[in-house]
């Protein structure tokens, strides 16, 4: 069994599939945006009607992230697994696809005014890409930056004055 993996540019797919089979595909599973959906094609449909309806479904999930909020994951590809079902590890893999895209889109400052939210999605995509996780800053408030001054200046002064001290 050797699997080929098929780059459809037009209709923005992959499309995975055993290449030695020589009977049509009775079942198709569509990978995009972190879930799988499963197209049958019927007993009395031709293969080139089962695909037409993988394709419009493709367009109607497509056409559904056009309507929300995150835009620009509409041109992602989608994975079409014809006649195979996906790994576990297949899935995953468009799982943390999906996931790193939505942590993308809520690090992102054009669509979080959240300071706090989106230091906790930069922390969760580090980890999920095994990046060393960032440490927090806390931010002194002006008070404290006075007083750290004010305490430089003394110590400052002291050495200065040890410095030139003539016994």
């Amino acid at each position: 069994m050797n699997i080929i993996t098929h780059t459809d540019r037009d209709n923005h797919l992959h499309v995975v599939f055993e290449n030695e089979r020589t009977a049509p595909a009775e079942r198709y599973t569509i990978c995009f945006e972190g879930r799988d959906t499963v197209v049958v094609a019927q007993p009395w449909e031709s293969p080139a009607v089962a695909w037409q309806r993988v394709l419009e479904l493709v367009a109607d999930m497509r056409a559904v992230i056009r309507r929300g909020t995150w835009r620009g994951r509409e041109h992602y590809f989608a994975t079409v697994y014809a006649g195979i079902q996906p790994t576990e590890h297949q899935r995953a893999a468009h799982m943390q696809d999906w996931i790193s895209f939505c942590l993308y889109q809520l690090a992102d400052p054009a669509h979080n005014k959240d300071e706090v939210a989106r230091v906790d999605a930069l922390i969760a995509l580090s980890e999920l890409h095994g990046l060393v996780t960032p440490c927090r800053w806390r931010v002194p408030t002006l008070r404290e930056i006075n007083a750290e001054l004010a305490n430089r200046k003394v110590r400052g002064v002291l050495d200065y004055l040890r410095q030139t001290r003539t016994d």
